[in-house]
Parts: structure tokens; sequence; C-alpha cells
């Protein structure tokens, strides 16, 4: 075999992960696109010549996710370089590491148990992927159909995670068909069970999607007025040097010129409040006066924006991983990136912002590491430093009508189960708030906003979602996009959003698949160090 035909998927896959990827892409050249590394990895993992064997397997599919982790997210250069940098390393090595751990169940326990690991490490890595210090789920692979959500209304079962292990189970299907087709090993009524196989695997799951997608249809307990407001300030020439008393006028003259007496929410966008505010001392601050006093000339109407804002401590017991000290005193203070939400009194709520983006809201590992770097964690963490963070999903009812909705901020927006637990909390109706203008003009905020499509049908709520240079929008519980602002366009649009009270299986039982990939995953994993050492001893 020549040097092109071994390698050629090194390519390959990348560039049909891309192109399932795009949202001018077609999503199902993802249940095709594994089928050239599989061939790859197969060929490296079972070649003769064991030296190395699983450092070359590891290498070349390093290399792959490299290109994947590229080509899908090389708009973040467009924030830092480093971001581009660090996922095309550090997250390429993750998945590249999942290939080497199915290489060595499969070359101890077989190819089929290889095959089952490889599929339930790849799933436990990406739930994995979720919940620690540096989590990074944007390239999980249910996330391929975001822009096609009639084709996985199922997601309201299993999640994003259903997708993955679709797109797995269709690629190795076609892999070892293709495999065994070529080899002419297997008659061709064998061959015909294959064929049928792999058509069903591809076309019921759709079928199945289409029928639901045509035959949902909201059963509301009620309906609320939203008022969406996209003021466009340029994050890097704007948003955090023009006055934020500006910046607040601006967001009532836009919110006033749909809405009406019925309006019971507006809802502005991540750090609409860019200047930093005591959150105790927040009804007293002028800024915040002014937007109690326009609440107050609408008799239904409450109010939610992106904040800046700090809390202090002077009890050492409440000193939480991520405070930082004052210079000069003996106390505290956390940082967060915030929602208020006004309602009737004249103090607003908040929640805090619990997904931080690593390097630039959060430094990675802070406990272990802040007492053997001291102050340097907060100058690498980011232009603002580590922010701090809250345990539960707060969730904002109505001061009129009592309806519940979120606050999701920005990238909370791509954890599944993080968001479900604001709808096991009460939230009605989901509000995501965010600023995607770091990224530019790019698929960077595309992606962004497909992604809340799915957790839309996730969760089977409707979704305001307010972006500061767009693209903001309302979204129902199908995950159809019914209105938009355009990117780059300042506006505001006015919408009736229906009140859902009842919960999908997802939201209420969460990621089952990938609990059950973590056990299979795990066993494989101990049955074949187990199967080894008893090797060895005979």
């Amino acid at each position: 075999m020549n040097t092109v035909n071994k390698y050629w998927p090194l390519v390959a896959t990348p560039a049909l992960l891309w192109a399932s990827w795009s949202d001018k892409g077609f999503p199902l050249l993802a249940l095709v696109a594994f089928v050239p590394l599989l061939s790859m990895f197969e060929h490296l993992s079972d070649v003769h010549m064991k030296k190395r064997r699983g450092l070359r397997v590891w290498f070349f599919c390093y290399l792959t996710f490299a290109l994947f982790n590229l080509f899908v997210t090389s708009w973040i250069w467009n924030a830092h370089w480093s971001g581009v940098l660090a996922v095309c390393t550090f997250n390429a090595a993750l998945m590249a590491l999942v290939f080497l751990m199915a290489h060595k169940v499969r070359v101890v326990l077989g190819h089929k148990r290889g095959w089952i690991a490889l599929v339930a490490f790849w799933l436990a890595f990406e739930n994995f992927h979720q919940d620690w210090e540096m989590s990074w789920p944007w390239l999980t692979l249910g996330n391929a159909f975001a822009h096609y959500p009639q084709w996985v209304q199922w997601y309201e079962y299993t999640s994003v995670s259903g997708g993955t292990l679709w797109i797995l189970i269709v690629n190795i299907l076609i892999y070892n068909t293709l495999k065994k087709y070529l080899e002419k090993s297997e008659p061709f009524s064998k061959m015909a069970f294959r064929y049928i196989g792999i058509v069903l695997w591809v076309t019921l799951p759709i079928a199945f999607s289409l029928f639901r997608y045509n035959r949902y249809v909201d059963n509301p307990a009620d309906s609320t007025e939203v008022v969406i407001v996209q003021p466009n300030f340029d994050a890097y020439t704007e948003k955090f040097d023009i006055p934020q008393t500006f910046q607040i006028q601006k967001f009532i003259s836009l919110a006033e010129t749909v809405m009406d007496m019925n309006t019971e929410l507006v809802i502005g966008p991540e750090t609409m409040l860019p200047e930093l505010i005591e959150e105790s001392a927040a009804g007293y601050h002028p800024d915040y006066q002014m937007l109690f006093a326009f609440k107050e000339n609408y008799p239904r109407l409450n109010l939610l924006l992106g904040a800046s804002t700090y809390q202090s401590y002077v009890d050492p017991a409440k000193v939480t991983p991520t405070a930082r000290k004052y210079a000069n005193a003996e106390a505290w203070f956390d940082v967060y990136n915030a929602a208020a939400y006004f309602s009737t009194d004249a103090q607003p709520e908040f929640y805090h912002k619990s997904k931080l983006v690593v390097g630039v809201e959060h430094f990675p590992f802070s406990t272990v590491l802040k007492p053997l770097l001291g102050r340097a964690v907060g100058d690498f963490g980011g232009t603002t430093g580590t922010h701090g963070i809250q345990k539960e999903r707060t969730v904002f009812f109505h001061s009129v009508t009592g309806h519940g909705t979120s606050a999701i901020i920005c990238f909370e927006s791509v954890f599944p189960e993080f968001v479900s637990k604001f709808v096991r909390n009460g939230a009605d109706f989901l509000c995501i708030i965010t600023n995607d203008d770091w990224w530019g003009n790019t698929a960077g905020h595309r992606q962004h906003l497909h992604y809340a499509r799915l957790r839309a049908v996730e969760n089977r709520r409707w979704i305001a979602r307010s972006a500061n240079t767009g693209i903001s929008a309302v979204i129902n519980a199908r995950g159809d996009i019914l209105q938009s602002i355009p990117y780059k366009q300042e506006g505001a649009l006015r919408a009736e959003i229906p009140i859902l009270k009842e919960k999908t299986f997802f939201t209420s039982s969460g990621d089952i698949i990938s609990r059950l990939a973590w056990f299979i995953g795990v066993f494989l994993a101990l049955y074949t160090v187990a199967f080894r050492l008893r090797k060895k001893k005979l």
C-alpha cells in the first residue's frame, strides 16, 4: 500500500466532517465521514510490526482530528490565535486518545469488541468534555445536525449523544460492509442483509424524526409577549468604550419601537450592562434606576439583561476558589458574567454564568495551580481573570404571570444537560443572551445559533435569543427559526411565545446513552487489563 493510499484519510475524514457541519453543507455526510479514518485505523492497528504501533495509531488519528478542529472551528482565530492552537492540539489529542484506547482493546479482545469500545469510549469522551475544567463540547458529533433539526427530532429522548451514536454505528457498518465487498469474502445473500441493515439504520431515524416533526403540536398552558433587542455594538471598538448610559438609552429606544402595554419581557444581550457593579448596591446605581423607571411605564413588564457584576466577602469561610483578594484589605471578591432580572423589587435578581470559556473567563485547575502560581493564575485567566460561578440553575419567575424563564449566557447554550436543568427547575421557555461579535462574520456565530435549535428540540421549549450583533431569533419547540434579526443590524422583534409545561424524556432522565457508554467503556477497559495480565501469567 503506497503512501497516498495509506494516508488519504488524513484529509478525507476532516473534509467530510466540515462539509457536514457547514450551514451550507449536508449533514448526512457525517454518516460516512469516519469511513476513511476507520480504514486507516484498522490498517495501523492490525499491522504486524508491533513496535510503536499504538503511537502510530494515536499520531495519525491526531493529525486527522487536528484538521477536523481546524476546518470546523478556524473562526476562533478572529478572537485570538491561541484558541485555534488549543483546539488543534489539545482537543485533537484527546480525540486521538479515544482511538488509541480502542486500539488497545482491539488488540487484546478482538475486532468486534474493539468497535464496541470505540463507540463507548467516544461517547464517554464527549460526556466527559462537558463537565471538566477544560470543557469544549462544540464538536460533539451529534451537533452536525444542528441546522437540520427536523431530521433529529428524537433528540427529545436521547439528546445529541443519540446523534453521535447514530453517526458512529452507521460509519462502522458502512466501513465493514465496504471491506467485505472489496474482499469478496461473503456470499451475496449475507451481503444483502448488510445492505438492508445500513439502509434501515440511515432511514428509520430520519423517517421517525420527520413523522414526529410533522405531528408535533405545542400544548401551551398560556403565552407571553416577549421583545428581543439587538443593539449591535461592535465588541472590539464600541461595547466596552461607549458609556453604559448611552447603551441603555439605545436599548430602550429599540425596544419601544415594537413593544406595547401587553409586553411582559424585554431581553437584552450578554454584557448589555458592561460596567462592573457590586450586586448588593445595583438598585442604587443611576443606570439601573433608569431601567426600573422604564419598566414602570409598562404594567406587565420585566427585563432580562446581561451584566458585569461582583460580590465582596469579608468572612474567610465564604471565600470561593475563584475569589480574588483586595490588595489592601482582608476581603475578597468574585467577578461574574451575569444576567440581571428586573421585576417588582427595586433590586434586580442575578444569575451567574457557570459554563465559562477556558482562557478568557476561566483558568483551568486554578484550585491546584493557584497555590503554586499565585497571582499569575489571575494574569493568565484572560483579560478579566477567572470568573465566579454558581451551583444551581436559577429560573426567573415573572412578577405578574409567574411564568419561568432561564438566562442561558453565551457558551452555556452548547451544553445539553446543563440547559435541561433550567427546565427541570421550572423554565417554561428559554432565554439565551450572547455576544458572538468576537468571531466576526464567520461560521462561529451561525453554528452557535443552530446549536440553540437542538436545545429547543431536546427540551421542547421555545427559545428567545438576544445577541449583541446577531443573530437574534425566536426558535420554536421543533427547532424552527421563526423570526430573526440579521447579523450586524440593530433592531428589535416581538413574539408571542407559548408557555409549555411538559418535560421530555431527556429533560426528566438526562443523558442515559452517555451513562451506558461509561459503564460499557469502563468494563471493557478493566476487562482488557485483566485479560492481558492473566495471559501474561499463563
